[in-house]
């Protein structure tokens, strides 16, 4: 092969610029490694040409292809790179019109959004780390707490969700009283007393 087909006009191949004063902030170097691939992700997505800061996005499911770890991580990550302000949400991830999810929309706060310059927010960093939010265990997380009384018996306006041709079981003591029943001696003292 010749040498003249080698020539690339001084063209380079798509890439991803990450600017050397970005890296050198100390918002940057407190950043987990995650956040940062995440942030080059992010970054990824943006068009120079188009000018699409404020309209980026990546799902939760191609961040988790793409970085290959778990949802949690990456929304930890995401609220890392907010945490840093590197990231500004402009709009909030929903469920569309067709029941298709629509992820968030980003803009990155190093680079210029529609005609304004760059707010570069993670240089004003006030040098509070970060900490990591982890999901409660399921144990740990009551299911219906608002169902419960003090005693652990169901408020009486409650229905039991029932199965198809099950029965209910027949109400207890305490559920067959009624408001207008008169309670018992021993209630009576104590409401009275």
């Amino acid at each position: 092969m010749r040498k003249d087909q080698f020539k690339d006009n001084g063209r380079l191949g798509p890439f991803v610029p990450l600017l050397k004063e970005t890296l050198d902030t100390p918002a940057w170097r407190a950043l987990s490694h995650g956040a940062r691939s995440l942030y080059t992700s992010l970054k990824r997505r943006y068009n120079h040409k188009n000018h699409n800061n404020g309209h980026l996005y990546v799902s939760q499911r191609d961040a988790m292809k793409e970085l290959g770890s778990g949802f949690e991580e990456i929304t930890n990550w995401f609220r890392e790179l907010q945490y840093y302000r590197f990231i500004v949400m402009m709009n909030a991830g929903c469920l569309g019109v067709d029941g298709k999810g629509k992820a968030p929309h980003w803009r990155l706060t190093e680079l210029g959004y529609m005609h304004d310059a760059p707010t570069r927010d993670f240089a004003k960093w006030d040098g509070v780390k970060y900490k990591r939010q982890r999901r409660r265990n399921s144990r740990d997380q009551k299911q219906n707490p608002a169902t419960e009384n003090h005693s652990g018996v169901l408020r009486k306006g409650v229905a039991p969700l029932l199965r198809k041709g099950v029965a209910p079981a027949a109400p207890t003591a305490t559920e067959r009283l009624s408001i207008y029943e008169d309670p018992p001696a021993t209630e009576r003292r104590s409401i009275l007393s």
